[in-house]
């Protein structure tokens, strides 16, 4: 099978998140695309950061009824620190027949080679960068040229890096929604109905006390 890996902190899950599964499902004829939320993530602030609990159960109900999206549990039980390249030699373990495809948005490729071991996530996984709207994914091209040597675009928006897997650039999703903007629609008391999947919108209005710990 080809299974997409869709990490991210989720907090929470939003419609251009959902939009974008099921888009590169579509685009690239994956079988599976894996949402894998951060347990421990390094980079972001713990503050308005959900218990890993309460995210992992908004995407069980954003996912329902979706035969070709799941969730995986990867990051969430491992210990300390989560990073990319721990995460995909741990789906390498799981899923040791499929192919591999690591999702991630433009404004985190332009970052990639400040992760951990990025050298060897092209070994590990294909890749899958999309851009947010407007953004120039001229600048994605540039970087690839740039950290990669002996890269071969292979056709249109397809790179292969050599000894390793291809990196695919889509251009035209649309990223309008983000979770902060969620955040900050249900902390001005505005309804985020209209941004996340229906199953979340209920699960935010039911567990409204218990959002406010983290996310006022």
């Amino acid at each position: 099978m080809k299974i997409g890996l869709f990490g991210g902190s989720f907090n929470p899950v939003h419609n251009t998140h959902m939009d974008v599964a099921s888009g590169v499902v579509k685009r690239l004829g994956l079988d599976l695309v894996l949402f894998v939320p951060a347990g421990n993530p390094y980079h972001k602030k713990r503050g308005t950061m959900l218990p890993a609990e309460l995210r992992l159960e908004m995407l069980h109900k954003a996912i329902d009824g979706f035969e070709e999206l799941g969730v995986s549990d990867i990051d969430m039980v491992a210990d300390g620190p989560t990073y990319t390249v721990h995460t995909l030699t741990e789906a390498a373990k799981r899923y040791p027949d499929d192919e591999l495809f690591f999702i991630m948005g433009q404004d985190a490729f332009n970052s990639f080679v400040c992760w951990k071991d990025w050298e060897q996530i092209p070994l590990l996984a294909n890749i899958i960068a999309v851009s947010r709207p407007k953004a120039d994914d001229g600048d994605m091209r540039a970087l690839l040229r740039s950290v990669f040597e002996g890269i071969v675009n292979i056709s249109d928006n397809v790179w292969k890096v050599e000894g390793g897997k291809s990196i695919y650039i889509i251009d035209d999703f649309d990223f309008r929604i983000s979770s902060t903007f969620v955040r900050e629609t249900w902390e001005a008391g505005k309804d985020v109905a209209p941004h996340v999947p229906a199953a979340v919108a209920t699960f935010i209005k039911e567990h409204e006390e218990e959002l406010k710990k983290y996310w006022l």
